[in-house]
């Protein structure tokens, strides 16, 4: 069953970097939230997953940060200060941390046979990508980019904005966010349901404080497919 391995997975992800553990967990749920809507059933179908496989591909579309070297994935605030050289492979490293989770996600499948992981690869190898064509690693555009992946993109964006992040200096006011990322509908995200999912958040009040409750219990309910 995927729940042990997915909890093992981010269990390694919150060793080595507790800021990117919380914010997988922040995108799971919300995706988790947004398939339990009428829309968001729609868009799973649409997306040819189930919804286990719809919250999975949210948990874990940042796992190929494992790969990382800690000097990269830990560099913070000094990102600004950093010499050219060390720049660069900061900036190769994030381009290619989208290839690196399909990669474990597709050993899983190797592993196990199980097509639960090989559904997930389409929306984690292509979480980066932009409407326009201007996003990585493959510069696909419009409906070149898997559905999974265009709805995976407006939730990844979105819980960048309202958390403290070690590239920004702080958290900014979910609504600020929500009319920023309207301005970018038909440019980075799907036009269509970027909408819908960006009307989607507007409803959302809180998010709870304790994710790792949330997660348990998720992974603990859900051991199939």
């Amino acid at each position: 069953m995927y729940g042990k391995e997915i909890r093992l997975l981010l269990q390694d992800l919150a060793w080595l970097d507790d800021i990117s553990y919380y914010h997988s967990l922040r995108v799971g749920y919300l995706m988790s939230c947004f398939a339990e809507v009428e829309v968001g059933k729609q868009f799973v179908k649409q997306a040819w997953v189930t919804r286990n496989e719809f919250v999975a591909t949210g948990l874990l579309h940042d796992i190929g940060k494992l790969r990382w070297p800690a000097e990269v994935l830990l560099v913070g605030d000094r990102l600004k200060d950093l010499e050219r050289e060390m720049l660069l492979k900061v900036w190769n490293h994030m381009i290619e941390h989208p290839l690196g989770s399909a990669e474990i996600v597709l050993d899983y499948y190797k592993k196990t046979g199980n097509r639960f992981w090989e559904r997930m690869v389409k929306g984690v190898v292509s979480h980066h990508e932009a409407y326009s064509g201007n996003g990585y690693p493959y510069k696909l555009k419009g409906t070149e980019i898997p559905l999974l992946a265009r709805g995976l993109r407006v939730f990844d964006n979105y819980a960048m904005g309202i958390e403290v992040r070690r590239y920004s200096s702080a958290p900014q006011d979910p609504n600020v966010v929500i009319k920023e990322m309207r301005l970018a509908l038909g440019s980075v995200y799907d036009p269509f349901w970027g909408e819908k999912i960006l009307d989607f958040l507007e409803t959302i009040q809180t998010i709870p404080s304790n994710l790792d409750e949330w997660f348990y219990k998720e992974i603990s309910l859900n051991q199939g497919t």
